[in-house]
């Protein structure tokens, strides 16, 4: 998403932390597990997510409370086998 007013954006993801891979097609120099990022209002972030210990509906949202408001939030539904997958097959090594 690209914010024609250039605004920052701190986004919130409930439950799974995430890695920032990229910004605007640049790799990330310091990866780090995160809840919180902060997106320029002109540019593209790019997150990986493992979805590991949790199975059901969590949250994402811009933590700008008039921006939630207006829609910068939304669900994710997380399937029960998909987390038991990644949950069994990271405990194999």
């Amino acid at each position: 998403m690209r914010d024609p007013d250039r605004m920052d954006h701190p986004f919130h993801l409930h439950v799974n932390p995430f890695q920032v891979l990229s910004r605007n097609g640049q790799p990330e120099p310091y990866r780090a597990w995160k809840d919180t990022v902060i997106i320029k209002g002109n540019e593209t972030v790019r997150i990986r997510i493992p979805f590991r210990n949790f199975a059901g509906k969590t949250v994402y949202h811009c933590h700008i409370l008039d921006h939630e408001d207006l829609g910068m939030m939304g669900l994710i539904q997380i399937d029960t086998v998909l987390a038991n997958e990644n949950e069994n097959s990271s405990s194999r090594g």
